[in-house]
């Protein structure tokens, strides 16, 4: 693999991303507003909270970072993959002297760096204006969020292999992504839902992901280890789809 032609696309691929509005504002924008309104609003510690000296903000940034994750990976991929694939530009790579390992890698880490620049921009707001804490083992959580990074990726790299349009694609990762938002412990607790939506919300991937992160930033001990394996099975399925129906033109 050529680590020069990998940066330089990885490189490329994130100024594109940058200049894509509806990427900047679902994955950075609308994160960093979303935790910096409603943790004004309770910016000092919590009376009763459970965590001595955590105040709402704390509670509002992993599932920042999540939602970053999931909109980084559900807008940008499926999306771009549709588009390049509509014009020509993957059938003109495929040509190229880069492998296809490198491009693969390349697409992958101009997601990665995107995702966290959004994660960056929360930690930055959340310790300057709310002195949001992380109790629990830094190294958890860039594992955590890593392999939440790798999973939903899987899942837009499987949505882009499978439709056929950027139009499509754009209507497919909504679908997918406005219910996820409000059935995945992000906004309300999956308990306030009734008794037959509660296994289909705790069935998304999104739900293990926001669970886990938000164990790690209270420090308290992570339980029901069984529930990554949700995550996995989403990372294998969104892998399997990806290598069965991926197309270069």
């Amino acid at each position: 693999m050529k680590l020069r032609g990998l940066w330089q696309l990885a490189w490329s691929e994130f100024k594109l991303n940058l200049r894509n509005p509806a990427m900047v504002f679902w994955s950075i924008t609308f994160p960093a507003l979303w935790m910096s309104l409603f943790g004004a609003i309770a910016s000092e510690p919590i009376p009763g909270f459970e965590y001595e000296g955590l105040n709402l903000a704390n509670f509002l940034l992993p599932g920042g970072i999540g939602l970053v994750i999931v909109a980084s990976a559900f807008i940008g991929t499926p999306i771009n993959l549709t588009t390049y694939r509509e014009a020509g530009v993957l059938k003109r790579l495929r040509v190229t002297p880069l492998r296809t390992s490198t491009l693969a890698f390349g697409f992958t880490l101009s997601q990665f760096i995107f995702m966290v620049l959004g994660i960056l921009v929360l930690f930055i707001i959340g310790k300057i204006f709310f002195n949001v804490q992380v109790l629990g083992s830094w190294a958890a959580l860039i594992g955590m969020i890593v392999f939440g990074m790798i999973t939903f990726l899987a899942l837009g790299s499987a949505i882009g292999s499978v439709v056929g349009s950027w139009r499509t694609a754009a209507v497919v990762t909504q679908i997918f992504f406005i219910p996820m938002l409000f059935l995945s412990d992000l906004f309300m607790p999956i308990s306030m839902f009734p008794d037959w939506l509660q296994p289909i919300c705790k069935a998304l991937p999104l739900t293990p992901l926001n669970i886990f992160l938000r164990d790690i930033v209270y420090g308290v001990p992570l339980e029901g280890l069984w529930q990554l394996g949700i995550m996995a099975g989403w990372l294998v399925l969104g892998s399997i789809v990806t290598l069965r129906f991926f197309k270069w033109e």
